[in-house]
């Protein structure tokens, strides 16, 4: 919204959005502890999936990945409910109508949290099911009983 003074000048209302990239408006929806929290759930999936899928043996490896690739979702979705919780404080605490850009603040967290989350989780899901197909095919103690 602009507003032509007598003068010529054109000003910008307090009112208007401030552009900003998306890389600071991922940061301002997440917050510090989501942003660091997130991408090292994804990194420890990833490479927990991967030692698992290397060196696991035995009907646990399977359990275990199960566990194991959906932790940067989990994480996610705790983000979500604490965004639902800030903008539902927002609501509840307000005397008056509040402003939809003070809801807007626990509702982008509440969307972006798990958003994020998942795609954390794509790399340690793909190495699951790539690395357990994988080993699968190549197992050579397939049908076998273990010798006692």
């Amino acid at each position: 919204m602009f507003v032509k003074i007598t003068t010529g000048k054109t000003y910008f209302m307090a009112s208007d959005p401030v552009p900003q990239s998306l890389l600071i408006w991922a940061y301002n929806a997440l917050g510090l502890m989501y942003m660091i929290l997130l991408p090292l759930a994804g990194l420890v999936s990833f490479v927990l999936a991967l030692m698992v899928v290397c060196r696991g043996k035995g009907a646990m490896s399977a359990a275990s990945l199960i566990l194991i690739v959906h932790t940067p979702l989990l994480i996610g979705m705790f983000g979500a409910l604490q965004g639902a919780i800030a903008f539902y404080a927002v609501i509840a605490n307000a005397t008056t109508t509040p402003k939809p850009s003070e809801i807007a603040g626990g509702i982008s967290t509440a969307l972006v949290a798990p958003q994020v989350g998942m795609l954390l989780m794509i790399p340690g899901y793909a190495t699951a099911a790539i690395g357990s197909f994988v080993r699968s095919l190549t197992d050579t103690n397939r049908g076998e009983l273990p010798n006692d």
